[in-house]
């Protein structure tokens, strides 16, 4: 019997605290996550064990395209990708 093995999507990613070079972002927990990826532009920002991260080093005045994709390191599996969410640094 197959298993799918994947973790759901994040869901609600939602940014806070935007600043001219941060932007806190959070989401949901996802049970059968193991850590999460932070994507910025299409490139890997980082890899987190929570559900809420501060992007940093960002460019004033830019728009950035932000989402993050659930991991599950004992199966190498990764989730599809959250909503979305574009960002304008002050």
């Amino acid at each position: 019997m197959f298993t799918n093995l994947l973790p759901n999507a994040p869901a609600n990613l939602a940014t806070s605290n935007i600043t001219a070079t941060t932007v806190d972002l959070d989401w949901d927990a996802i049970e059968d996550a193991s850590g999460y990826d932070v994507f910025v532009d299409g490139v890997l920002e980082d890899s987190v064990t929570t559900n809420s991260y501060t992007v940093s080093g960002l460019t004033t005045a830019t728009d950035y395209d932000i989402y993050v994709v659930a991991t599950n390191s004992k199966y190498g599996t990764e989730s599809a990708p959250s909503n979305t969410v574009t960002v304008t640094t002050a």
